[in-house]
């Protein structure tokens, strides 16, 4: 008797259903930015618009900056607040503010809720690629973090 025949009608179904369904997600993961990979302008606006994102620059200040759908931006760290437009140009992630000044970022995903933020390379010219460091990393609020460092307070 074969494996196959242990198991009633109904289960081997399921079992097809599911498969069906594991190699559909797979293969539609396989479209969005995995850890350490970065992430394809469609994916930016789409994961982005809505969000508010805590965060930490690499020097170890914190910010907050909420993307709404409008485009509009509303930025917080310690210094103060100020508001502004998000966009998405040439698969750069893009903030210019009222009182400070903007950029655009490349962006790379650090699993699931992380996004790490690169300006251009300074010596690349127009077509720069990403600096070799890092800018800041964000995580959406709603959720834990899966940023390589978590934020930490040291005394």
């Amino acid at each position: 008797m074969s494996v196959l025949m242990a198991f009633p009608k109904p289960a081997l179904v399921l079992c097809a259903a599911l498969s069906v369904v594991l190699s559909v997600a797979q293969w539609t993961g396989s479209a969005a930015a995995r850890a350490g990979e970065r992430v394809p302008e469609k994916e930016i606006e789409k994961s982005l618009s809505g969000v508010t994102l805590d965060g930490i620059y690499n020097n170890g200040a914190f910010f907050s900056e909420t993307y709404n759908e409008d485009g509009s931006v509303r930025y917080h760290d310690i210094d103060g607040s100020d508001s502004g437009q998000w966009s998405v140009q040439a698969g750069k992630f893009c903030t210019f503010y009222e009182s400070q000044q903007g950029a655009c970022f490349f962006v790379e995903r650090d699993g699931p809720n992380c996004f790490t933020f690169f300006v251009p390379d300074e010596k690349g010219g127009p077509n720069a690629g990403p600096a070799k460091e890092w800018t800041s990393r964000g995580w959406d609020r709603r959720k834990p973090s899966t940023c390589p460092t978590a934020p930490e307070i040291r005394l």
